[in-house]
């Protein structure tokens, strides 16, 4: 295996947007797309490896995701037909590409926590292994003509920027380290080599009109990629295109003259060919119909997939755009199409099956359990991370059970991988709902006795009545401990010692940080600032709270100290970044906070995420230390990673 990340080995900066955002006025239906950010969500930054202790303290990072449920690749054989399916893995394996001889097929899996590249065999009969590895993103792979070079994107140096390596599928050890051709602040996705290898066409984001995002879900032109080319050792960059929304996902006609690619300037994304200048962008693809991710086969065919009958489906034309052929059957959905071409057969990647018993609802229904267990560094310590796809995770410190929101129904509590699964609070009897009954957002004491959790719809404003109810760990004894209060009071987290509860609420009018008794008396109000204060967070001493707050013109982290008999100090800034920094969460010693951050924007083409579901650009793990500022980013992916429980030493997480 290969492990690629010795430029891990330093903390990465990522792109410091200009302009801070300001905070916009959600519709009802922006409301409903940009999940986690209404509770308050945000996560991105940079990285850090370092030697470890001796014998570093067992730490655990449980945190919720939400990304589909299993992809799978497909070889289809005859248009129309029931696909071979190549991976059988319960993570995520996507966006193939083969080789020119036919023989191997790399493509993008999640299957060990973080996206890798793989390799596949179709003449042999062995497992997918793994080709390109680290902890940082590795997607979006292309092979030269000649089969000795590898394209592919990586977050290694911080954000997302085109890489090429020596392909060699038989001894990916020989390879050497990948030389990072585009080395830009902004976003490079989806590099492709031209039918003579001597150039590269990829899109990216260095010259977006619209570089921040304030609202829950980004908007239309947010950091929207364009076209360009380069020659095959980076040099001589242009681009291409000019548009204000997405461009991306290029491909080559066959005589390099040309290439397709996919496009919003007509509203809807739609398949257009370009001459390689750039001009007379001319569109393929039916209007009216959503089209994604061309590719060109041996014979000159365009494959692309669409939207047609409520399915994106395989589909290819002639090069003008007529003769159009269905070659997905209708089972499933399908992306991102790769022709072999030594056959003309294509490949896909789809959803893949999942256990009905194991089906755990979210807005992406799937396994409860997202990845397996792996490991990331800190400067002084390994962290383990464990990825579920409840909302806003809660870990009992005397088991390891976890107890979430599941589909922003009911609570529930199981073990780590979803085994186990009692429920807790149900008020709605529904698999997905959101409204007065919904039971979400738990803290768990740390004596494992007592839930704090809020019931009342997420996303609601500060005139409809949410409540913060307490629980007995078993189920019993529920009671609400702001009965009295008519306002949106949510998210609350426990003292240490149990005896007291911190919530935002919006009962004078504003989102603020309060402190109540954990049996609901005597509710005092710790922070007074006109802009949002929201999710805080207990430190595992007792002695202070971090919060998030727009009070700088966007969201970042705040902590505040409390003094013998609850008093709070000033707000001190911990975090400087112009993207939303959120949901922050005290290592167990108190030395790092866990948060949510915008900072490293997209690892992908928006338009080529939003087949599955709205994400939001704010979706990635981060820690920063509190004695010196240092960030370290700890998930990298193209999902939204969103709100964590950060403990130590438990013995149902081993």
């Amino acid at each position: 295996m290969q492990i690629l990340s010795s430029d891990l080995a330093r903390q990465t900066v990522c792109r410091r947007r200009q302009t801070e955002p300001g905070l916009g006025v959600r519709s009802p239906a922006a409301a409903g797309l940009g999940l986690l950010l209404l509770l308050v969500i945000g996560v991105a930054t940079g990285s850090v490896r370092a030697a470890q202790e001796a014998e570093p303290p067992r730490e655990t990072i449980v945190y919720s995701s939400i990304q589909p449920a299993n992809w799978d690749l497909y070889l289809f054989e005859t248009p129309g037909e029931k696909p071979r399916r190549l991976t059988e893995d319960p993570g995520l394996d996507y966006n193939p590409a083969v080789s020119p001889d036919g023989r191997w097929v790399v493509f993008t899996s999640e299957r060990s926590g973080s996206p890798d590249l793989y390799v596949l065999d179709l003449e042999g009969d062995g497992a997918p292994r793994p080709l390109v590895a680290g902890p940082a993103l590795e997607d979006a792979a292309d092979i030269s003509p000649d089969g000795r070079q590898l394209l592919f994107v990586s977050t290694r140096n911080g954000n997302a920027d085109v890489f090429v390596l020596p392909f060699r599928p038989d001894d990916p050890h020989g390879a050497g380290e990948p030389k990072n051709l585009t080395r830009h602040a902004a976003g490079d996705y989806n590099p492709v080599f031209s039918p003579d290898g001597t150039r590269i066409l990829f899109s990216s984001s260095r010259d977006a009109s619209v570089t921040t995002s304030d609202g829950a879900s980004p908007s239309a032109t947010y950091l929207a990629s364009e076209l360009y080319v380069m020659h095959a050792d980076g040099t001589d960059v242009r681009r291409l295109t000019h548009h204000e929304s997405w461009d991306g996902a290029p491909a080559w006609t066959p005589d390099g003259q040309a290439v397709v690619f996919y496009s919003q300037r007509d509203g809807e994304t739609r398949i257009y060919r370009a001459s390689i200048d750039g001009h007379g962008a001319e569109p393929i693809s039916a209007q009216g119909e959503a089209a994604l991710s061309p590719t060109v086969g041996p014979d000159g065919r365009l494959a692309f997939t669409a939207r047609r009958d409520g399915r994106w489906t395989i589909v290819t034309t002639r090069d003008d755009g007529t003769d159009l052929r269905v070659e997905s059957d209708a089972a499933r959905d399908y992306w991102a199409p790769a022709y072999h071409p030594t056959s003309g057969r294509l490949l896909a990647h789809g959803p893949g099956p999942v256990d009905p018993a194991s089906r755990f609802e979210s807005d992406a229904p799937g396994h409860f359990l997202i990845h397996r267990r792996f490991r990331v560094h800190l400067p002084d310590r390994q962290v383990s991370l464990i990825g579920i796809r409840g909302y806003l995770p809660a870990i009992d410190p005397t088991t390891g059970e976890v107890a979430t929101s599941e589909a922003f129904s009911r609570l529930v509590a199981s073990r780590p991988d979803g085994t186990g699964k009692r429920v807790l609070f149900d008020r709605t009897g529904a698999d997905r709902y959101r409204g007065p009954e919904s039971a979400w957002g738990p803290s768990w004491s740390k004596d494992g006795r007592w839930l704090a959790f809020i019931v009342g719809p997420p996303f609601a404003s500060a005139a409809v009545d949410v409540d913060i109810w307490k629980i007995r760990s078993d189920g019993s004894d529920a009671t609400s401990l702001t009965p009295d209060s008519d306002a949106n009071d949510a998210l609350p987290d426990f003292s240490p010692d149990g005896g007291r509860v911190v919530f935002r609420s919006m009962r004078d009018g504003n989102a603020e940080i309060y402190l109540m008794n954990a049996d609901g008396t005597d509710p005092r109000r710790l922070t007074h600032h006109e802009a949002t204060d929201t999710m805080p967070a207990f430190s595992s001493g007792g002695d202070r709270i971090a919060f998030t707050s727009f009070r700088d013109g966007n969201f970042e982290i705040y902590t505040i100290a409390l003094d013998e008999a609850g008093r709070p100090g000033p707000p001190e800034r911990l975090t400087r970044s112009p993207g939303h920094d959120m949901h922050p969460r005290f290592s167990p010693d108190d030395e790092w906070v866990l948060f949510t951050s915008q900072r490293s924007e997209f690892s992908d083409e928006l338009p080529l995420l939003r087949v599955v579901f709205q994400p939001q650009p704010y979706g990635e793990l981060h820690a920063v230390r509190m004695a010196d500022g240092t960030v370290v980013r700890l998930t990298h992916n193209k999902w939204e990673d969103g709100p964590t429980a950060w403990v130590r030493d438990v013995p149902g997480l081993d």
